[in-house]
């Protein structure tokens, strides 16, 4: 079992021909979640091989263009393509009312329902069956949010040669014990799951964070991470820079991710005037080794421990 990473857009400020601006499809079992929808997302889309069918929320940041220019045009496509399944849309305040003006206007009338979650404090912002939704506030020039992706722990491991030992017959009990129910023999002996499976293995926790200077937040949000996404719109070494327009450099985004307990840092968000990458990552992986930079179109595949 894993869960992919996909980077339809890995610039800032405006689109350009070798780096769209900011959008991030994770991927996690036939359901597609978007982490913020910049200009031409709805493009990147259909070159890849996500199927935007399958996407189920929409995960906004801030309401900077490079942010959301895309989610008009990826709404009245997915109403072109007849989709009738709803879609949630996470954003901070002011949501609501920046949805009804589109409305209003005419812009935005999707044929489908759309569930709009407004986020005003730290928490839990989405709920699916086995995993989670959290958003922190971060710190930039207007209201933003960094969320993250949070499993349930697992099961441990079924022991098979311990439930023979037992006597428990295989088929149907041992899928009870595997979802952790107590199950009854025939002789009346109750047998409990910790008997026959290993210790709770933990999920995944996927943050994302951008933009944002270094904030407390962010390190809370990537506590633990196996994964953060950090913005790096800025070497490292421009930190002075950075900090006066509300980002963060690669040595920032490493710094968090080293904090923070992080077990993988990857960059995003790269200011536009920068063709070159090798200084983002250099400076980064002098603070934190395990870094890559995203690309657009950069698949990650991340495994879960123990899986």
């Amino acid at each position: 079992m894993s869960l992919q990473l996909v980077f339809l857009g890995t610039g800032s400020g405006k689109p350009m021909p070798n780096r769209n601006v900011s959008s991030m499809a994770l991927f996690r079992e036939g359901k597609l979640f978007l982490f913020d929808c910049g200009e031409a997302t709805q493009i990147q889309l259909t070159r890849s091989d996500l199927r935007p069918g399958a996407l189920e929320a929409i995960f906004l940041t801030h309401f900077h263009g490079d942010h959301v220019n895309g989610l008009p045009g990826l709404i009245g496509s997915l109403t072109l393509n007849q989709r009738s399944a709803p879609l949630h849309i996470v954003g901070p305040r002011g949501l609501k009312r920046w949805f009804k003006c589109l409305h209003d206007l005419h812009i935005l009338r999707p044929g489908f329902p759309v569930r709009l979650h407004e986020v005003t404090q730290a928490g839990g912002v989405l709920e699916e069956h086995d995993f989670h939704f959290v958003a922190h506030p971060l710190e930039h020039r207007v209201d933003v949010w960094g969320y993250a992706l949070v499993e349930d722990e697992r099961p441990g491991r079924f022991d098979v040669e311990r439930a023979r030992q037992l006597d428990i017959p295989s088929g149907p009990l041992y899928g009870q014990l595997q979802r952790g129910e107590p199950v009854v023999l025939d002789d009346g002996r109750t047998v409990e799951p910790s008997q026959v499976l290993g210790p709770a293995r933990p999920g995944l926790k996927i943050a994302y964070c951008t933009d944002t200077i270094p904030c407390n937040s962010a390190l809370e949000l990537a506590r633990d991470a196996d994964v953060l996404v950090h913005e790096s719109t800025y070497p490292a070494g421009d930190e002075e820079k950075a900090h006066q327009r509300g980002h963060s450099t690669a040595g920032d985004a490493a710094r968090c991710a080293h904090k923070a307990g992080a077990k993988r840092l990857i960059l995003t968000h790269i200011s536009q005037k920068y063709l070159h990458l090798d200084e983002f990552l250099t400076g980064a992986r002098e603070i934190f080794a395990n870094t890559d930079i995203a690309r657009d179109f950069s698949t990650f595949e991340i495994k879960r421990q123990d899986s």
